[in-house]
């Protein structure tokens, strides 16, 4: 399935989330938001993440990187996706991500 993750963060107002970025205010992108919890994956020991699947989080986050924002996924890797993503993020960061994956990115 093919995800669009070019997409703005909603805050608790449904407002679109900013951040200060030198000094001016930039739209926060779910797009880089996921690309950080991949790149970290792994950083909690406690979890115990496994390198096969440390190497499936690398391979997605090149993937976001070379194709501007869009994942092409199948269901283990929307899956491990959602677990990184889950306990990377506040309730309300990840419902916004699991929605965007459950619905492919689609409006």
């Amino acid at each position: 399935m093919k995800v669009n993750l070019n997409r703005n963060l909603l805050d608790h107002k449904g407002q679109e989330a900013v951040e200060l970025v030198d000094g001016k205010e930039r739209k926060k992108s779910l797009r880089d938001m996921i690309s950080e919890a991949l790149y970290a994956t792994g950083m909690n020991a406690q979890l115990g993440m496994d390198m096969a699947k440390k190497l499936r989080a690398y391979k997605m986050l090149q993937q976001i990187i070379n194709n501007r924002g869009v994942l092409d996924i199948e269901t283990d890797d929307a899956t491990l996706l959602k677990e990184i993503c889950a306990e990377f993020f506040t309730a309300g960061v990840y419902g916004q991500i699991y929605d965007l994956i459950e619905k492919g990115g689609k409006e």
